[in-house]
């Protein structure tokens, strides 16, 4: 068994039904996330496909939603690809090792209630929080020294009861004004295009325009209403060199549709 990860749920996604499985990961050895810090990992996967193969077919929005990064999935000569992502999350690495290991490989136990007293967790390492029912989440906080988490489905009322732990992920400042009316604190990623900041936003302490002041597990802005945080944060947009053609690309686009 791999002891660095537990898993946490097994079910239904919440979002459409599909079986998706939830890991913990960092219990034995400390994350190397230069961005979030030492925080224990939480990876939201479909439990009978590859993260790669849901991508390319447009079966990851059993665990990401409607989130607008997920890209646009084409069928060229029979064959399915996804085209146009700009998720900063490069599902290659983190959540595709976490899935071979489990299918693969030699797996994790399941989570027994320990290791998590004191430490702090981010909610969907990749995968949107609210395919997980919300009580796992509880029961999984219970004893943490704090959290950071973020949903694209702000929209459905469904899920609103993870806005006391999770942070409404927007992409312009017309989503974030709709998702302050519902009573969301909100976490905008802005194309190159954009203000900057506007008023209560703050920038991200992590991202590199504000010079990478403090890591998330140090800052703990991102943990939704519960803390009593009045600010929301802005980032620019960011991810890999193919990520940031896509966003370039789409930031031109929308630059000429305005």
């Amino acid at each position: 068994m791999n002891m660095n990860g537990r898993v946490i749920y097994r079910g239904a996604s919440e979002i459409d039904g599909a079986p998706i499985v939830v890991v913990a990961i960092g219990f034995s050895s400390p994350s190397t996330n230069g961005k979030t810090g030492n925080m224990l990992q939480t990876y939201i996967l479909r439990e009978d496909i590859s993260p790669l193969v849901a991508i390319q077919t447009g079966q990851d929005s059993s665990i990401c939603g409607d989130c607008t990064h997920r890209g646009t999935v084409v069928v060229v000569d029979g064959v399915s690809r996804n085209k146009d992502r700009t998720c900063y999350v490069n599902v290659g690495q983190g959540a595709r090792g976490v899935w071979e290991c489990l299918v693969n490989g030699a797996g994790y136990l399941d989570w027994n209630g320990l290791g998590v007293y004191g430490r702090i967790v981010r909610l969907g390492t990749y995968g949107d929080p609210a395919a997980v029912p919300s009580y796992i989440w509880e029961s999984f906080l219970a004893g943490a020294k704090g959290h950071t988490g973020y949903t694209h489905q702000w929209r459905n009322p469904k899920f609103a009861r993870l806005s006391a732990i999770c942070m409404a992920s927007v992409d312009t400042e017309q989503e974030a004004q709709q998702a302050h009316a519902m009573g969301w604190r909100t976490f905008r990623v802005a194309l190159p295009s954009d203000t900057p900041k506007v008023k209560g936003e703050a920038v991200c302490p992590a991202s590199a325009e504000a010079g990478k002041k403090l890591t998330c597990d140090k800052c703990l802005a991102c943990s939704g209403t519960q803390r009593g945080s009045r600010s929301s944060i802005v980032i620019q947009a960011h991810g890999g060199f193919a990520v940031m053609a896509n966003i370039r690309k789409k930031n031109a686009t929308m630059r000429v549709a305005a």
